[in-house]
């Protein structure tokens, strides 16, 4: 096993961008290309440029020891081409062969598919990954966390939106939303909560929920925001109002995977819900290559439908039957360079505009949880194995749990000294000390 492969098992890596892929995983593979994802297309979310700006030399050591393990030729970071000076600093600091790749400011320009495609002009098939093109993708601190060679227990977030500022920190995992917003200054009276980016991130109002090795951010807005409003309705609305698409075809016609010729048509979902589940099924199948990036919910319908709620249940009820994508080369649109959509049109449409501004890295914060409660699932595959039991006292940096034999998982480590009060199949409580 490669040293980047050693280092990201043996210190619970896993991809803190995305879904959670445990990275040592990924490093196991053999590729001519090893890209970063810098794109950070969600709107008023600004954590990985803020590691790029204040821990550039361990995000550079974890950059070339994992370029090193899947026997990389080529090495390129993507970043959004209106970060020029980050870009002119990363040229004049990163090492020689190093490429800075620069991605129109457009959404979302970090799905790992197009970012593969815009950075080497390679179609990552229907249905396929990176890897399948010579490509691995990798998110900035999951890079940074393999340059550091120590047990994740902490997360970089941003907590902006309607907030005295918006500011980026590191917090342990586990901590509760709670201890975050009040350590920001954030306030919580008649306001609603986004966990992660306005586009794919989701509401809640559990504000006792952890943050686990996933979260990039919480979204605070006035509890009437629009925003709020249409990422809470309940699944009957969802489908009463499906039952209105005129089928213009908006939604299609901007989904960002269909632009790259992967025949994604979130329209055909929509009119799916008057279908019986065996006729339904014809309609849906496009639903199972969709990136669920929501721009065909949160900008491209006029009449303010929810398809991208309906390509999502669409595709977990096809793979609930069995149905499964299939591998197809494909070949991108004509239209694919001019129906791309702009982030600050987005961020117009999104009623955002008035909570962007100045960002800041917060190196101290006054954060002091009594308890941490820490999820034993933060990754793909199966819960991580408990290894402590109630009563025990851990360390910082301390195992919690461990991967099962032959699973795909991640290993689960304590933030803080304290005493363990749980130890469950799902969740690990520590009283810190």
């Amino acid at each position: 096993m490669a040293e980047a492969a050693r280092i990201a098992r043996d210190c619970g890596i896993v991809g803190a961008g995305g879904a959670g892929f445990p990275t040592h995983v990924k490093l196991s593979a053999r590729a001519d290309t090893f890209a970063v994802n810098a794109a950070e297309c969600e709107p008023l979310l600004y954590k990985d440029q803020t590691i790029l700006e204040e821990a550039l030399p361990d995000f550079i050591s974890g950059l070339m020891l994992c370029a090193e393990a899947v026997g990389a030729t080529r090495t390129l970071v993507g970043i959004k081409d209106k970060h020029r000076d980050l870009m002119e600093r990363l040229r004049d600091e990163l090492p020689r062969g190093v490429d800075v790749c620069p991605l129109r400011d457009t959404y979302p320009s970090g799905d790992e598919h197009i970012l593969v495609y815009d950075t080497t002009g390679r179609a990552v098939p229907k249905g396929g990954i990176p890897l399948d093109v010579g490509v691995v993708v990798s998110n900035v601190e999951t890079i940074l966390n393999v340059g550091l060679r120590k047990p994740v227990t902490e997360k970089w977030l941003t907590v902006s939106g309607a907030v005295p500022e918006i500011l980026n920190f590191k917090v342990p995992i586990g901590v509760s939303l709670m201890d975050v917003l009040r350590a920001a200054g954030a306030p919580t009276e008649g306001m609603g909560f986004i966990v992660n980016g306005p586009m794919m991130g989701y509401v809640t109002d559990d504000l006792l929920a952890p943050v686990t090795k996933t979260t990039s951010g919480i979204l605070v807005l006035p509890a009437g925001h629009s925003l709020i409003q249409r990422k809470a309705r309940a699944t009957q609305a969802v489908h009463k109002i499906a039952y209105t698409c005129d089928q213009c075809m908006r939604c299609s016609d901007f989904c960002p995977r269909d632009l790259l010729g992967h025949y994604v048509k979130p329209h055909r979902a929509m009119i799916s819900i008057g279908f019986s589940a065996e006729q339904a099924t014809a309609w849906q199948e496009t639903a199972l290559y969709c990136c669920e990036c929501a721009l065909c919910t949160l900008y491209a319908c006029p009449e303010d439908l929810d398809p991208f709620r309906m390509m999502v249940e669409s595709k977990r009820a096809l793979m609930a039957g069995g149905i499964k994508p299939r591998k197809e080369e494909v070949e991108p649109l004509g239209m694919y360079d001019f129906r791309r959509t702009p982030t600050k049109m987005l961020v117009r449409r999104l009623d955002l505009e008035r909570f962007m501004g100045p960002h800041r890295f917060a190196q101290k914060v006054d954060l002091r949880p009594r308890t941490l409660t820490i999820p034993t699932k933060q990754h793909a595959g199966v819960p991580a194995q408990p290894v402590v039991k109630a009563g025990s006292q851990v360390s910082a940096g301390a195992l919690l749990a461990d991967i099962p034999e032959g699973a795909l998982a991640s290993k689960i480590f304590s933030p803080m000294a304290g005493r363990v009060s749980i130890a469950a199949a799902g969740a690990i409580r520590v009283e810190v000390r």
